[in-house]
C-alpha cells in the first residue's frame, strides 16, 4: 500500500506541475481551441477565381487586428495555410490569393509588434504609436510588456480563425512566414504542436542569443532577459514541435546566423530538412529559390509553381519551393523533397553525402569557410563533388575547413542542403 501511496503523490505532482505550467504560460488565453470574435467586416468580394474577405478581430478588449481570408469557389474540405509577413510587413494579400488560387483556405493577418506601425490601418492598438521596432526586447513586469507577445498572439489566433474556417480540414494546415515571419512559422510550430502538418520557414529561426539579436538582449537586466527568452525565444518552444519544417537560410544572414539556424533545427525531434545559400543575406539565389525584388515590374509569366496571376505579377511566395513541399505535406502530391545525410569515412576528411530523394541531382556540392568569426564577412568557398554512386558524392575537403555544408539541386530545380558542420573535420 505504501509503494501505491508514493506512485499517487508522483502522479499528482505531475499533474500539478503540468496545471501550473498550463496556468503561468502566458500564451494560454490565445491557444484555447475557438476562433476569436469577428468585430467588422471590411471587404467581401470574389476576384481572381476565389473568395476574398478582410475583416478585424478582437485580440483584447482594447485591441484589434486585420487579416485576410482567402477561400477557393470549389467544394468540399480544403488544406488551410497561414502566411506571416516579416518585420515591417503587413498583411500578404498577395499571397494568400495566390495560395487560395491553388486549392488552400489562407489566412494572412497583421503581426503587430512585427510590421511597421505606419501600415497598420485597421489594427489598432498600442504600436499605432511607436516606432518601427520600440518595445521589443523588455519583459518587466512580465513578458506581456513586449509588442513581440502582441505579434505571437496575434498569429495564435489567426490560426485559430484559420482552423474554424467552415470548409478547412484541420489535418492539414500550413504555416509560411518570412523573417521575422520566420521566427513566427517556428514559434508557432511549438505553441501549436499537432495543429500544424507542415511548416516552412524563410531565414526565420530560434535561440536568439546565436543571432544579431544577442546585443539587445545583453542590455536588458538578467531576470528580464531571462523571461523574454523562457516565453518569446522559439528555441524555448520546440520540444512541442511536431510539424514537418523546413528552413531555408542565408550563409550571411545579417539576422538569423547559422549557427541559430542549425541550433533550431538540432532541437526539433521529427521531420525536417534546410537549405543553406552561400554568401549572400536574406536572399535564396539557388533553384528553387528567390534573388532580391528589385522593384521593377515584370509581365506575368506562369509556372508550374505559379499557375494564376496575382494583384502583382509573381508576387505569389518567398520561395518557388515552398509549394511542392506543401502540396506533398498536406495533399500527398507530387514527391518529398529530398534531403542530403552525411557519412562519415575513415579518413577524418573524407565524407560521403547520400541524396535521399528520387529525382536524378544537377548539381551537388560542399560550400566551405576558414573563418565565419563574422558571419556578414564569411566567404564560403565551393568544392565540386565526385558521384561515387547514384545518389551518392565523395567530400574530400581541405584541412583549413571550419565550417561547411552539402548543397543538391535535383531536376525539378529544389536546394536542399545538409546540416551546416562547424567542428574541424580534423578534431
Amino acid at each position: 500500500m505504501k509503494k501505491y501511496g508514493i506512485v499517487w503523490v508522483y502522479v499528482l505532482g505531475y499533474l500539478f506541475g503540468t496545471q501550473l505550467k498550463a496556468q503561468t504560460d502566458p500564451f494560454v488565453p490565445y491557444m484555447q481551441h475557438q476562433a476569436p470574435k469577428i468585430v467588422k467586416t471590411l471587404v467581401l468580394k470574389d476576384t481572381l477565381g476565389i473568395a476574398l474577405k478582410e475583416v478585424v478581430f478582437a485580440l483584447t478588449d482594447s485591441t484589434e487586428v486585420y487579416v485576410v481570408i482567402a477561400t477557393p469557389h470549389s467544394k468540399g474540405k480544403h488544406p488551410g495555410m497561414l502566411v506571416l509577413h516579416g518585420g515591417g510587413g503587413a498583411a500578404e494579400k498577395d499571397k494568400a490569393i495566390a495560395w487560395a488560387q491553388r486549392g488552400y483556405i489562407a489566412v494572412a493577418p497583421d503581426l503587430p509588434g512585427i510590421a511597421e506601425p505606419k501600415r497598420l490601418v485597421h489594427t489598432k492598438g498600442r504600436w499605432n504609436s511607436l516606432a518601427y521596432g520600440a518595445k521589443r526586447y523588455v519583459a518587466k513586469p512580465d513578458v506581456r510588456a513586449s509588442v513581440i507577445f502582441d505579434a505571437v498572439a496575434s498569429a495564435l489566433q489567426s490560426l485559430q480563425l484559420l482552423r474554424f474556417q467552415p470548409q478547412v480540414d484541420v489535418r492539414r494546415i500550413g504555416v509560411v512566414g518570412i523573417s521575422w515571419g520566420g521566427y513566427m512559422t517556428t514559434m508557432l510550430c511549438g505553441l501549436a504542436g499537432k495543429q500544424i502538418k507542415a511548416a516552412f520557414s524563410v531565414f526565420g529561426c530560434g535561440f536568439y542569443e546565436l543571432t544579431s539579436q544577442l546585443g539587445y538582449l545583453k542590455q536588458m537586466p538578467e531576470a528580464e532577459r531571462k523571461e523574454w527568452l523562457q516565453w518569446l525565444d522559439a528555441g524555448a518552444r520546440l520540444p512541442n514541435c511536431k510539424a514537418a519544417y523546413l528552413v531555408a537560410a542565408a550563409a550571411n544572414d545579417f539576422f538569423f546566423y547559422p549557427k541559430a539556424v542549425q541550433a533550431t533545427l538540432d532541437h526539433i525531434k521529427g521531420d525536417k530538412n534546410q537549405v543553406y545559400a552561400p554568401n549572400v543575406s536574406h536572399q535564396i539565389p539557388l533553384p528553387g529559390g528567390s534573388i532580391a525584388d528589385s522593384g521593377k515590374q515584370v509581365p506575368f509569366v506562369a509556372t508550374k509553381f505559379q499557375p494564376y496571376p496575382t494583384p502583382k505579377g509573381n508576387n505569389a511566395n518567398w520561395l518557388q519551393m515552398e509549394v511542392p513541399f506543401m502540396e506533398y505535406h498536406l495533399r500527398k502530391r507530387g514527391l518529398p523533397l529530398p534531403k542530403v545525410q552525411i557519412k562519415s569515412t575513415d579518413e577524418p576528411l573524407t565524407k560521403v553525402a547520400i541524396v535521399q530523394g528520387k529525382q536524378p541531382m544537377q548539381e551537388a556540392v560542399v560550400y566551405w569557410s576558414s573563418d565565419c568569426a563574422d558571419v556578414k564577412a564569411c566567404k564560403w568557398n565551393v568544392l565540386l563533388l565526385q558521384k561515387i554512386a547514384p545518389q551518392q558524392y565523395r567530400i574530400v575537403l581541405p584541412p583549413e575547413a571550419k565550417q561547411w555544408f552539402c548543397t543538391v539541386t535535383n531536376n525539378q530545380d529544389i536546394s536542399v542542403s545538409s546540416a551546416l558542420f562547424s567542428q574541424n573535420p580534423l578534431q
